[in-house]
């Protein structure tokens, strides 16, 4: 008798089927402890092989098999899209900090923890654990599709192999929650696969989620706007939203015009603290698709303002800034005042007391001598001879006159406006709007009108305006009309104008530019700077004669600069050693003592100073006129170089120190406005502001947006460089490129900037900086080195012609400015002479590229 027709048979006196009675083995609680049921589970395995592998069940039971594995995977995926889980991004109430708290290893991370059967299969469709694995072959015998993905993943190699090492391990543990520990995997190959395979298993289960629960959007709505920041065309972006990639373009606009408002609700939360500063500069858009008509011809070119706010920091208080009337009492214009205010009699001499000079006992230098021999020291050690780059590191900073203490201020984008401010009520109109978006408003006009605008009452407080040399000119011809006015509001008392220092930096570089370059016969000498060019720049000679603008004179003044302060080395070091050249000085191993003690000579030796007017006084037989005049390119040239670093720096003394160097050269040069508007500024700010606003205004005239040493910028360069991203990077393209989009993505430079960040990194992207390498200029510089060797113009030649002699503007500056004070003149020109600078957006977009 078969061993199993006994258990047939009992099963047949119970009337029960075999089914049945492995049900209710498995159901009944009573059995739960049972051996049949315990041996049953132990085996559940093979029982679950052997209907796999009969013929007649294979079929149902593999179905059925699906459908338990296909429930589990879609139960997994709806609690990850549901909105408990964090998933859901609403795009009409989209916030910067939605944007900000996204971070791609925290959704992979979460993923994998309320989804681990899903995230294991994920794992073995894109072989995480090897091909070999997969296939179950290890000796290359594996089917097709296999050798297809190697060859597709080895595409890929070339891109990774750019990512850093170390971006590598850092996106992995993050990832994979090893933070802080060594990963497994030491090749960086295989980390770079890894990394990738988690991406794509992000993105994967992200599409499944969107297309469960449509509301489970977080990272397709931040590929969107990503895409947006790029101006990826309207076709591709719905094309990706098809996909499940990004969400569709109706959503984006909707997040941008979200972000937009919550961009004014923060400007109107800063603003109304009263505690804020303003920036603001015109910028010009051809709208190119704009089709002509015989109305308007020539509306293409739209002209529009951008601006800027940023908090007030360093410890300034509301009641530093309560000091309105106090002001009006002392101002000129005030012709009500009861007791008009005399303003104290000063002049251009009375600024060089505001940072009494303090000589090195050592040294005997000046502060400026002291920079001086800085920067023939760092010269020596970064351009010159191998020998002497060990010193380079060693060499201290100069000490700061007065260092404005390193805090990171935040900037914030105004919206962008349609108004024209290259006339005076344009730039009324410009302030008005420009306070209206930070929440401020006419006081009288409020009362008036019984309005629900929550404006503070500004009429003691005075705001900080910061802007160019000719925003400055509108505006104080501004109150000067209106200084007729009943109300503060309307005579525009409020307003404290503060001058761009990267604006007068141009004019600086202009100045340079007009000394030793635009006279045709300043040319022709072979120590002229026009043979410096020639040799650096030998294709660019002729835009250097014509206009050259900023950033090539900015970088001439740097090469050219630091070539003749190694010239002076090689010239020094031959007079007093018998060198013949700078390598064999080097031979001699000099320590950095003996280079600080040659600095200290060479600044008083190869730049101008007083022994010049002494040296102009010998018979023309013993003068070395092309000697005089590389003297004087040296002082100037430092002096650039000085207030670029004293800016970089952040060092608002030093700055000022400048600024009372560069006036009197200003002045000689031709630039009238700029000499005198900066010397009134002065004035205002040490000897007519209140010491509060005196601080408030020094230590805002430059901020600095990263919060690092040597990173500090000068208000108007930051509102330049937003008119760039306005520009050139928002704003829509093609036809999509209108004023009202400018308008609306305006405020929203710094969030794309961001968010452009953002996804470069979660997704590996490389060649991320903006910010290029320096050239080499080590055979550029040789060369030119090798001619001022030839033609020396650091060598006294007694009875050396000149073609042009280069004037002391220094001391022509104050002789015109002495004159001008002994016959009373205004140090402001007349309104009739006031008129916008002619420098070009073209070269300050070139210096921020």
């Amino acid at each position: 008798m078969p061993l199993l027709d006994v258990v047939f048979e009992a099963l047949d006196r119970c009337q029960i089927s075999l089914a049945q009675f492995i049900t209710m083995l498995l159901t009944h609680q009573e059995y739960e402890d049972h051996r049949f049921v315990v041996d049953l589970l132990e085996h559940s395995n093979q029982v679950f092989n052997a209907f796999l592998q009969h013929p007649a069940s294979r079929a149902q039971f593999t179905q059925k098999s699906f459908s338990v594995v296909e429930n589990t995977y879609l139960q997994e995926l709806c609690c990850l899209a549901s909105e408990d889980n964090g998933s859901h991004f609403r795009a009409s109430s989209t916030s910067t900090e939605q944007l900000e708290n996204f971070s791609l290893t925290a959704m992979a991370q979460k993923m994998e923890v309320n989804a681990p059967k899903w995230w294991r299969l994920l794992g073995t469709l894109l072989d995480d654990k090897g091909t070999a694995d997969l296939t179950g072959r290890k000796d290359g015998g594996g089917d097709k599709s296999v050798d297809d993905a190697r060859e597709i993943e080895g595409d890929d190699d070339e891109y990774w192999d750019e990512v850093d090492e170390i971006d590598l391990e850092g996106i992995i543990n993050g990832l994979t929650g090893e933070l802080g520990t060594r990963p497994a995997m030491t090749d960086k190959r295989a980390k770079r696969r890894a990394a990738i395979k988690l991406m794509r298993k992000t993105i994967i289960t992200s599409i499944l989620m969107n297309g469960w629960n449509q509301k489970s959007n977080a990272l397709q709505s931040l590929l969107g706007l990503f895409l947006q920041s790029a101006h990826t065309p309207y076709k591709v972006i719905n094309t990706l939203a098809h996909l499940g990639i990004s969400v569709s373009a109706d959503t984006i606009n909707m997040a941008v015009q979200s972000l937009s408002k919550e961009s004014h609700n923060s400007l109107q939360r800063l603003g109304r603290s009263l505690l804020a500063s303003y920036a603001y500069d015109n910028f010009d858009i051809d709208l190119k698709t704009h089709t002509p008509t015989v109305e308007k011809s020539n509306d293409s070119l739209k002209h529009l303002t951008s601006g800027l706010l940023f908090p007030l920091v360093h410890g300034v208080m509301l009641n530093d800034l309560k000091c309105s009337e106090e002001l009006w009492r002392k101002s000129v214009l005030n012709l009500q005042a009861d007791e008009p205010y005399s303003l104290p009699k000063l002049a251009w001499w009375d600024l060089l007391k505001l940072h009494p000079e303090w000589m090195d006992p050592n040294s005997k230098l000046s502060r400026h001598d002291q920079f001086n021999a800085w920067a023939f020291l760092v010269d020596l050690c970064t351009n010159g001879p191998e020998y002497f780059h060990q010193f380079k590191s060693m060499i201290q900073d100069p000490h700061p006159i007065e260092q404005i203490p390193t805090v990171k201020t935040p900037i914030y984008a105004a919206r962008a406006m349609d108004i024209n401010n290259s006339t005076v009520s344009g730039n009324i109109q410009a302030v008005t709007e420009l306070l209206a978006q930070g929440g401020l408003a006419d006081p009288t006009a409020m009362l008036e009108e019984n309005t629900d605008f929550n404006s503070p009452d500004i009429s003691e407080y005075v705001i900080l305006v910061h802007g160019d040399l000719g925003t400055g000119e509108r505006l104080q011809a501004a109150q000067l009309r209106r200084s007729i006015e009943c109300t503060s509001w309307n005579r525009l008392q409020h307003v404290i104008f503060i001058p761009g220092l990267f604006h007068l930096k141009m004019a600086c570089a202009d100045a340079i530019w007009r000394c030793f370059i635009s006279p045709m016969a300043a040319r022709e000498d072979e120590t002229s700077l026009m043979h410096d060019v020639a040799q650096l720049r030998p294709k660019e000679t002729g835009i250097y004669t014509t206009k050259p603008g900023f950033r090539r004179i900015h970088e001439l003044v740097g090469h050219a600069g630091a070539c003749r302060r190694l010239d002076c080395w090689r010239v020094h070091a031959a007079k007093n050693g018998r060198f013949s050249s700078l390598e064999d000085f080097a031979l001699s191993k000099p320590t950095l003592d003996d280079l600080r003690a040659m600095a200290n000579e060479i600044c008083h030796t190869y730049i101008a100073n007083h022994q010049l007017d002494h040296m102009r006084r010998k018979h023309e037989s013993e003068r070395d006129l092309q000697f005089e005049n590389a003297l004087l390119l040296n002082k100037y040239f430092l002096l650039y170089e000085e207030l670029s670093y004293a800016m970089n720096s952040g060092d608002i003394g030093r700055v000022e120190t400048c600024i009372v160097s560069w006036i009197p050269i200003l002045k000689a040069i031709g630039k009238h406005k700029y000499a005198s508007h900066m010397t009134n500024f002065l004035f205002n700010v040490h000897f007519v502001y209140p010491p509060g606003l005196r601080r408030a205004v020094r230590y805002h005239i430059l901020i600095n947006p990263t919060g690092r040493p040597m990173k500090w910028r000068a208000v108007d360069w930051c509102v330049e460089l937003n008119n760039l991203f306005t520009k050139v990077k928002n704003g829509g393209k093609n036809s999509n490129r209108s004023v009202e989009r400018i308008i609306l993505e305006s405020p929203l430079v710094q969030v794309y900037r961001n968010l452009q960040g953002l996804v470069q990194q979660s997704f590996g992207h490389t060649h991320l900086t903006t910010n290029h390498a320096a050239p080499n200029m080590r055979k550029t510089f040789a060369k030119l080195q090798e001619r001022l060797t030839l033609n020396s113009p650091h060598v006294v030649l007694a009875g050396r012609k000149s073609q042009y002699l280069i004037d002391d503007l220094s001391e022509k500056g104050q002789g015109m400015m002495e004159k001008a004070a002994e016959q009373g003149d205004l140090l402001v020109e007349n309104e009739s002479e006031i008129m916008e600078e002619g420098d070009g957006l073209g070269d300050i977009i070139g210096e921020l590229l």
